[in-house]
């Protein structure tokens, strides 16, 4: 008898744990074009920094084209995102890493700092549930 209460308890927690349909991520695809002065940025780091949840990256391909992927899955968070981008030809490493924690980083970027803080970048894009595979980021200093 005492040993299935312990059992009952465990699988109480276990069954705790599991996150539950409220803890599932509210995602719609996120994909487009980067450019400072009308030229693709090839090879850059763009990051969507979410009101609410973890944020999501990207790579721009040689044409400047880029998809967002949030904690490994295709997509953003539903809803406003401040939105950086920095050259990965710049000093400073590898991209910040996808765990969904808002990172400060040292990294450089060939274009203006602001684009490379959330808190001063100007690029500021909204997800919708049906998300946007048409999205164009101009930087322009």
């Amino acid at each position: 008898m005492h040993n299935t209460w312990k059992l009952s308890i465990c699988l109480a927690l276990l069954a705790g744990c599991g996150g539950g349909s409220g803890s599932k991520l509210s995602l719609a695809p996120a994909a487009g074009v980067a450019r400072f002065n009308e030229t693709p940025i090839a090879d850059a780091t763009i990051t969507f920094y979410p009101e609410k949840g973890p944020v999501g990256i990207g790579k721009t391909d040689s044409q400047g084209v880029f998809q967002i992927k949030t904690n490994g899955q295709l997509g953003a968070v539903i809803g406003s995102h401040r939105v950086t981008v920095m050259s990965d030809d710049a000093a400073g490493g590898e991209p910040p890493p996808m765990d969904g924690n808002e990172m400060k980083s040292a990294r450089k970027s060939k274009y203006s700092q602001k684009y490379t803080d959330p808190g001063t970048t100007d690029l500021v894009i909204s997800i919708e549930s049906g998300g946007n595979k048409e999205l164009v980021l101009d930087l322009t200093e």
